[in-house]
């Protein structure tokens, strides 16, 4: 094992080794302690003496009694499974009954109305926009069109030399 000196080739060695040697330079942790009544144990940090809660503060323990007691009853309660629900006093009212629906049928003059209503609904696209739309999509299927192709002249021309 080496000694640790300047030229020692294994602690060049050691230094070629990013982070293989952090856990030396930690420290050990504080010690832990299970409060009464807990179930798991919190890290204190300058613990106290015993008997001595460790807060000098009124206003700070009575503020974190406050803090703990809201903490308390915002935990949810588990009812129990007997417990039967409370009467309501009176009885639910009855709904009306239902109207039978219309026939889906329409004739064809008041189809026509609806039809050019929808229509005056509609938000149409000017002239421009008509435009530039007719040519994005030209463009894109002349792409596909010629994309295709090529696929099918390849596939084509590599059976006619497996198989020709």
């Amino acid at each position: 094992m080496s000694d640790g000196s300047v030229g020692d080739p294994d602690d060049a060695a050691r230094q070629d080794l990013p982070g293989e040697f952090l856990a030396d330079d930690l420290s050990d942790p504080e010690p832990y302690r299970v409060a009464p009544g807990e179930t798991e144990a919190e890290e204190l940090t300058g613990v106290p003496a015993d008997g001595d809660d460790g807060i000098e503060d009124a206003d700070q323990l009575v503020a974190a009694e406050s803090v703990a007691q809201q903490a308390r009853s915002s935990r949810p309660v588990r009812r129990s499974e007997t417990a039967a629900p409370a009467p309501k006093g009176k009885s639910t009212a009855k709904r009306a009954p239902r109207r039978p629906r219309e026939s889906g049928r329409v004739g064809p003059i008041k189809f026509a109305g609806q039809s050019v209503d929808e229509l005056k609904k509609v938000v149409w696209p000017t002239w421009s926009q008509v435009s530039a739309y007719f040519w994005a999509v030209l463009v894109f299927v002349l792409v596909i069109i010629a994309y295709v192709s090529g696929l099918d002249l390849g596939f084509g021309a590599l059976l006619l030399k497996m198989f020709g």
